[in-house]
C-alpha cells in the first residue's frame, strides 16, 4: 500500500476525554454560511414587508415600551431620551433572547437533519448566531441613525464606555450560547422544559434593566441584582451612549468570568452529548 496515502477518517481507541472539534468547525465553514443564509431568507419568505421587518419590529416594540413605561407608568430613564433608552435596551435584549432561543432548539428543530447526515452539531447554533448578528447589525445601524439626530441636538453624548461595546456584544453572544447549549440537551429529552424556558426568558427580561434604569434597584438588593451576568453587559452597552453615572468595572469583570464558565461548561457538555442525545428524540 502506498505509504503516502492519508485517511480522511481515522478511528482510534485512544479517544481524548474532551474533543471540542474547533478545527473541524473551520472545515465546515461553508456549511455554516449556507445555513445562515438559508435561515435569513426563509424567515422572511412569503411576507409582504420582507426584510423590512428587521426595522419595523424593533421600532414597534420600542414605541410600545415608550407608551406603556414612559407615558402611562412613567418610569424614570435617568435623563436619557425615552425613545433612545428603550430602543437601546430592546436592541441588546432582543439579540440575547434570539441567540439563546435559537441555540436551545438546536436538536429539537433539526432532528430530521441530524438523523440523516453527520456534521458537527455546533454548525447549527453558530450559523444561527451569524443570522442574528446580521439582524442585530441592521437594527444597530437604525439605532445609530436615531442616536445621531439626538446627539446633534445636544440631548445625548457618547462616553469612553463606547470602547467596550465590541466586548459587550461578544459577551452577550457567549452567555446566550452557553446557556442555550446546556438547555438544548435537556430540551431534546424533556418537553416540559420548553414552557419553563419561555417563562424564564420573560422573567429574565424584567429582572434585567431593559425598560428601567439600574438606579431604581434598592440598595438592599444590589448584590443579588448584579449577580445576573447579563446586567453589567446591558449597563455598559447603555453607558457607551448615555453617560449618566460611572459603572463599576468589577461588575463587568465578574460578568465575564461567569459568562466564560457558563460557555465552557455548555460547550463541553454539548460536545459530550451531541451524538447520544439523538437517541432520545
Amino acid at each position: 500500500m502506498n505509504q503516502d496515502f492519508k485517511w480522511e477518517w481515522e478511528l482510534s481507541a485512544n479517544k481524548k476525554r474532551i474533543q471540542l472539534g474547533l478545527r473541524e468547525l473551520w472545515q465546515y465553514r461553508g456549511l455554516i454560511k449556507s445555513f445562515a443564509r438559508k435561515e435569513l431568507i426563509a424567515g422572511y419568505q412569503q411576507t409582504i414587508m420582507g426584510l423590512s421587518w428587521l426595522v419595523i419590529q424593533p421600532l414597534l416594540t420600542t414605541l410600545f415600551y415608550l407608551l406603556v413605561f414612559s407615558r402611562i407608568v412613567k418610569v424614570s430613564t435617568d435623563g436619557v431620551p425615552p425613545l433612545l433608552f428603550y430602543m437601546s435596551g430592546n436592541l441588546l435584549w432582543g439579540f440575547f433572547s434570539d441567540c439563546l432561543s435559537s441555540t436551545m432548539y438546536t436538536f429539537k428543530h433539526n432532528a430530521h437533519i441530524f438523523s440523516k447526515v453527520y456534521f458537527p452539531r455546533l454548525v447549527v447554533p453558530i450559523s444561527m448566531i451569524g443570522t442574528h448578528m446580521f439582524r442585530f447589525s441592521i437594527q444597530f445601524i437604525l439605532f445609530i441613525l436615531i442616536y445621531t439626530f439626538y446627539w446633534i441636538s445636544g440631548a445625548v453624548h457618547p462616553s469612553i464606555y463606547m470602547l467596550w461595546l465590541p466586548i459587550v456584544i461578544i459577551g452577550t453572544v457567549t452567555l446566550a450560547m452557553g446557556i442555550g447549549m446546556i438547555v438544548s440537551i435537556y430540551l431534546a429529552r424533556y418537553n416540559d422544559l420548553e414552557p419553563f424556558m419561555n417563562f424564564f426568558l420573560r422573567l429574565l427580561m424584567f429582572v434585567t434593566p431593559v425598560v428601567y434604569p439600574a438606579s431604581l434597584i434598592p440598595h438592599s438588593y444590589k448584590f443579588l441584582f448584579w449577580a445576573n451576568p447579563l446586567i453589567p453587559l446591558m449597563e455598559y452597552f447603555k453607558a457607551g451612549f448615555f453617560f449618566t453615572k460611572p459603572v463599576n468595572l468589577s461588575y463587568l469583570f465578574i460578568s465575564f468570568i461567569i459568562t466564560l464558565l457558563i460557555f465552557l461548561c455548555g460547550l463541553i457538555y454539548f460536545k459530550k452529548k451531541e451524538l447520544s442525545v439523538m437517541d432520545t428524540i
